[in-house]
């Protein structure tokens, strides 16, 4: 009988406990909900600024084309002043192993940044590569990762 009344009692405090403890999960779902709720709006945000695949796409056969001055490919990756030089290594290696490039896939990282997925393609074949693009002043352009990335690529050494 003794352990009935303590089964009854363990019983009852376990029912309690679960009762208290899912009011608590109800107001943790309101700020979950609220929460996802903020998260998508920011990503509507910063899908809706996202630059389109085709800007992305001149920006970078403005980057893979031998004939385009350094001082032009300056203007289209973050800090680019600081790779000059490599700049003009990578057009070097450009004249004789042509690239050309297609973005395929845009996906917002914040309100600033995307990732895109581009196919660099040379004579022998290509390969899907992530790229991240900065928004600086208005203007997507190459960031210092995917620059490093693609200079990597032709063994070149990006300035730190």
């Amino acid at each position: 009988m003794i352990i009935r009344k303590s089964l009854v009692v363990v019983a009852a405090t376990l029912a309690a406990v679960g009762v208290a403890s899912c009011s608590s999960d109800e107001s943790s779902t309101a700020d979950s909900t609220t929460t996802a709720s903020a998260t998508t709006e920011a990503t509507t945000e910063a899908a809706a600024d996202a630059p389109s695949t085709d800007a992305l796409n001149a920006t970078l056969v403005t980057f893979f084309d031998p004939a385009v001055p350094t001082a032009d490919k300056v203007a289209v990756i973050v800090n680019g002043e600081k790779q000059a030089a490599v700049l003009e290594q990578f057009n070097g290696v450009l004249k004789g192993y042509p690239l050309t490039t297609e973005v395929t896939a845009v996906t917002p990282v914040d309100a600033d940044t995307v990732k895109a997925t581009a196919t660099i393609t040379g004579p022998h074949g290509g390969a899907p590569t992530d790229l991240t693009f900065d928004q600086v002043d208005g203007k997507w352009v190459i960031s210092d990762t995917a620059v490093c990335t693609i200079f990597s690529m032709g063994r070149l050494t990006c300035v730190s």
